[in-house]
């Protein structure tokens, strides 16, 4: 609604940050803040909480942020009142990483516990990490475990040394025989004390001293399980080969990115016996579009159905290897169209004569591949499953921060990033809930911890008690199946 359709005893309540709305003929009053879409290229504004109503006499608070506000002063004020949902997630979801934690870390690993922890809930540094812990429920369960940040960097320091027992953790989670996708990423390091970090090449061309992340992530159970720090200025097949060794695997497949193709490469893939899907990128010239050109790529029973869309192909065979070309009709037709709006929009970098150069690669996808007798369908499936590495080197990166690192030495850099790969874990275990329950839609991992976090116990006359949550945060942590004590612990 305009401005100038609101009546002026409702704008003289409205402040900065805040909206009012009319909803059946009441006064409402919203916060709201405004961010960069990098979509839209542009700020947008994304509506908040409800404030209160608007009445003619004056604004009225809502009840609910009236409790928020008390319960906030109670947390604030009261060193007695911990966080407890999250807590309880440790507990419960993930204990299989404390099992095992425990066995090869067993001195250490209530301190791998907690800064795990505090890494997963605040993404916070080494030097906060005592006082997010002394604000855990976490904190009452591991008992005796008090530490700063000196004694907090030198647990990982210690760990960082323990390779043998950091890869017996990983390997704990490999199942025989598995099938298993492996990439690389890599993270910048602003220390000049870490040998490992050189001026290295990158996706975003981006030369600042940095390490590279190799990482192996299982098909079967879509969980990270094993990693290895590599210098920065190493990005070479061999490295490949070195991670599949000292995991001991059997079954790995190497499915890299558009930019790693190249005739060297491939030929240092079959010279290690390294199995891999490539994709290659759309102007490679061993691709044929022929077939695309006259309409007759469609032909036989030459086609499969994947997340509810048809997918057709063709197989060729390229100096002993497998060429898979695959069309999909509904990504061709939004490209398509993307393009010839683009022509209209930006003259400058698009054209009707580069459109029909270009039409009949969209929609497709080429990989090309060592396996011979591998259906079509799987090899297709397989390469998609990539997506979910680069979800979760998101993850890794964005959302729990570890994109950078000041770790002053190798070992303490070796403890920190296996404190990563277990929070990566506990990261990837809760979103693969989310989204089994039909939630992940709704609910991000990051909202599900805000979420827990509002579950806090207090205590008065040496009991624990539970604070008071609504009912929609009980629903929500009952969807993901938390058992939540009902009496005193």
């Amino acid at each position: 609604m305009e401005k100038a359709n609101h009546p002026q005893w409702a704008l003289d309540q409205r402040k900065p940050g805040t909206e009012l709305r009319l909803i059946r003929g009441i006064y409402y009053l919203y916060a709201y803040k405004t961010v960069y879409d990098k979509e839209r290229k542009g700020p947008r504004k994304v509506t908040g909480k409800i404030l209160g109503r608007v009445t003619e006499n004056g604004f009225v608070p809502s009840e609910k942020r009236q409790m928020e506000k008390k319960l906030s002063h109670i947390v604030s004020h009261n060193p007695h009142c911990k966080e407890y949902g999250v807590s309880l997630l440790v507990a419960q979801t993930f204990n299989d990483y404390t099992v095992s934690l425990q066995k090869f870390f067993p001195e250490h690993w209530k301190q791998l516990l907690a800064i795990a922890y505090c890494r997963f809930v605040y993404r916070c540094p080494l030097k906060s990490i005592p006082f997010r812990l002394d604000q855990s429920y976490l904190s009452v369960w591991l008992k005796s475990i008090r530490f700063n940040e000196k004694t907090a960097s030198a647990v990982l320091n210690t760990v960082g040394s323990m390779h043998e027992q950091m890869l017996g953790y990983m390997k704990s989670f490999i199942a025989r025989d598995e099938y298993l996708l492996m990439d690389l990423t890599h993270v910048f390091s602003n220390s000049n004390l870490i040998t490992l970090s050189h001026k290295g090449y990158n996706s975003q061309l981006n030369f600042d001293p940095q390490f590279n992340l190799m990482y192996i992530y299982s098909s079967k159970s879509r969980m990270p399980v094993y990693y290895k720090i590599l210098p920065g200025n190493i990005r070479e097949v061999r490295a490949f080969k070195n991670c599949i060794l000292e995991a001991g695997l059997n079954d790995a497949v190497i499915v890299a990115d558009k930019g790693f193709y190249s005739k060297k490469n491939i030929e240092l893939l079959q010279k290690e016996q390294l199995r891999f899907i490539l994709p290659l990128r759309r102007d490679n010239a061993i691709i044929d579009y022929t077939l695309l050109e006259d309409n007759s790529f469609k032909e036989g029973d030459c086609y499969f159905e994947h997340e509810k869309r048809i997918i057709w192909y063709q197989k060729y065979s390229y100096q002993g290897l497998s060429l898979f070309i695959y069309l999909d009709d509904s990504l061709k037709l939004k490209e398509e169209k993307d393009y010839l709006r683009r022509i209209d929009t930006h003259p400058e970098n698009y054209s009707l004569k580069d459109y029909h150069k270009r039409k009949n690669a969209f929609g497709t996808i080429a990989l090309l591949t060592d396996f011979q007798r591998k259906p079509a369908v799987d090899v297709f499936e397989t390469y998609k499953s990539r997506m979910t590495i680069e979800v979760l080197f998101d993850s890794m990166k964005n959302v729990m921060e570890a994109d950078h690192t000041y770790m002053q030495n190798d070992q303490t850099l070796n403890g920190w990033m296996f404190v990563n790969h277990i929070t990566l874990q506990w990261y990837q275990h809760l979103y693969l809930e989310l989204k089994k329950k039909n939630l992940i839609k709704k609910y991000s991992v990051n909202d599900y911890i805000q979420i827990l976090t509002d579950l806090k116990k207090i205590k008065i006359n040496d009991n624990w008690y539970f604070n008071e949550i609504t009912s929609n945060t009980q629903k929500m942590i009952a969807k993901l199946g938390l058992s939540i004590p009902d009496y005193n612990t």
